[in-house]
């Protein structure tokens, strides 16, 4: 008789080890989805109450979807117009220091950076040959005055011709120019400073030999800072001596300086006109050769009815502004007159009691619905909810935690799935471990 093998004990533990885990874990991850849906269902229920606080939901308020705008009115103020350029600062004045007589350089006495006064000896040069040849001068002038009183004792005896005295007379004047010429070429070996200013360069070293095309130093007079301006003829004659230039430095640095002089022709070529600004006031980082920025007036008008620069725009090539009628905003055709930086002159067109729209470029259109800004609170957290985000939040919400308590359900009845599958398995295992026993 043939018989089934039968199973063994440790098998059947084994199996049934198995089968209580595998219903562990079912029932495990059923609970871990019920709560993860439930806490996801108590999100979307949040958000759903959001929802509801929509401007363009269901209980809205009526008018919140008016775009919240600056608003201006017109006022008289003061209207500047201002021309900007830029240009190089400049010294007072300048020279380029050089020897009139050739000679070696024997002597520096300033260096870069230095400042000398009017008259202060900078440098020696060699100067022997002039000065024997002005000691040669002075004897050759004393011989010959010398003569000339001789001559002069004797024409009063009648001894000398007029003729022989007047030449010797000729003789004396030409040796004394001669030795001044001398005297001074012994000057001239001294480099003075024609005024008080500072060393700009050093340009040669001792031992040297200079001449007259040899710049010895460069000297400047910075006391006062010059600009050269260049203004368009259009706007030139608005700018006269005495007016004011705001000046800026690369650093920030701000001054002030006047115009003192006009050229008196326009330049051909560029269409402008030449104004020099004086600075006698400046920053130490103003030196002569900085860069800076210019700004002049050339316009200015009192108490002109005005608006700002952003409340203008043009529509069709002509300028308009938008003004608040009924809560909505409407386009107006304006006049203007003088711009300035920031306001412009509105000459007609606007009725000063207007409420303007400060800013024309924010996206508004003609009959847009706007709300000043002041005349109501500021736009909710939940503004801007479409009807569907008041609608459907909710609902959502509320989908949201029956899929979350579906899904803790379905982790329930996993759990008790897998604890019924493993004590079937439990119970067959008895039944077989005991047919076998029979058996």
């Amino acid at each position: 008789m043939n018989r089934r093998p039968l199973l063994r004990p440790r098998a059947l533990v084994l199996l049934a080890s198995l089968a209580l885990a595998c219903g562990g874990a079912a029932a495990g991850d059923g609970d871990k989805k019920g709560e993860w849906g439930g806490k996801k269902g108590e999100w979307g229920g949040k958000k759903g109450e959001g929802g509801k606080r929509g401007a363009g939901g269901k209980g809205g308020k009526k008018g919140d979807d008016a775009l919240p705008v600056a608003v201006t009115r017109a006022e008289p103020a003061t209207i500047q117009r201002f021309y900007r350029t830029s240009g190089t600062l400049r010294a007072l004045r300048s020279a380029e220091l050089v020897a009139t007589q050739a000679g070696v350089v024997l002597e520096l006495l300033a260096e870069e950076g230095d400042k000398v006064e009017e008259g202060q000896v900078l440098a020696r040069l060699d100067g022997r040959a002039f000065q024997l040849q002005a000691a040669r001068d002075n004897v050759t002038a004393r011989n010959a005055e010398t003569e000339l009183r001789r001559l002069e004792q004797i024409a009063k005896l009648d001894a000398v011709s007029r003729e022989e005295l007047d030449k010797q007379r000729y003789a004396v004047e030409q040796a004394l120019a001669a030795s001044k010429v001398s005297r001074h070429q012994i000057a001239q070996t001294k480099v003075s400073a024609p005024f008080a200013g500072t060393i700009v360069a050093r340009l040669v070293d001792v031992g040297n030999m200079a001449n007259q095309a040899t710049t010895l130093y460069s000297i400047a007079d910075m006391s006062m800072l010059d600009l050269d301006i260049h203004i368009p003829e259009a706007d030139a004659g608005e700018v006269q001596v005495g007016s004011e230039v705001a000046l800026e430095m690369l650093g920030g640095e701000k001054f002030t300086a006047k115009v003192i002089r006009r050229a008196p022709i326009v330049d051909s070529l560029t269409g402008t006109v030449k104004f020099v600004a004086r600075a006698e006031a400046f920053p130490a980082s103003a030196v002569p050769g900085a860069f800076c920025r210019a700004r002049v007036q050339v316009a200015s008008r009192e108490a002109a009815l005005s608006l700002p620069v952003t409340a203008i725009f043009d529509f069709e090539g002509k300028p308009h502004i938008y003004v608040v009628v009924e809560g909505k905003a409407k386009r107006q055709a304006v006049t203007l007159g003088l711009r300035g930086d920031e306001r412009v002159e509105v000459s007609d067109g606007l009725d000063p009691g207007a409420t303007v729209i400060a800013d024309a470029s924010g996206g508004i259109v003609e009959g847009m619905p706007v709300r000043p800004l002041g005349e109501g609170g500021p736009p909710a957290a939940g503004e801007g909810a479409g009807e569907t985000g008041a609608a459907g939040a909710l609902p959502r919400g509320e989908g949201e935690g029956k899929r979350g308590r579906g899904r803790g359900e379905r982790g329930e009845r996993g759990e008790r799935g897998g604890a019924e599958r493993g004590g079937g398995e439990r119970g067959g295992g008895e039944r077989r471990k005991a047919q076998g026993e029979e058996k």
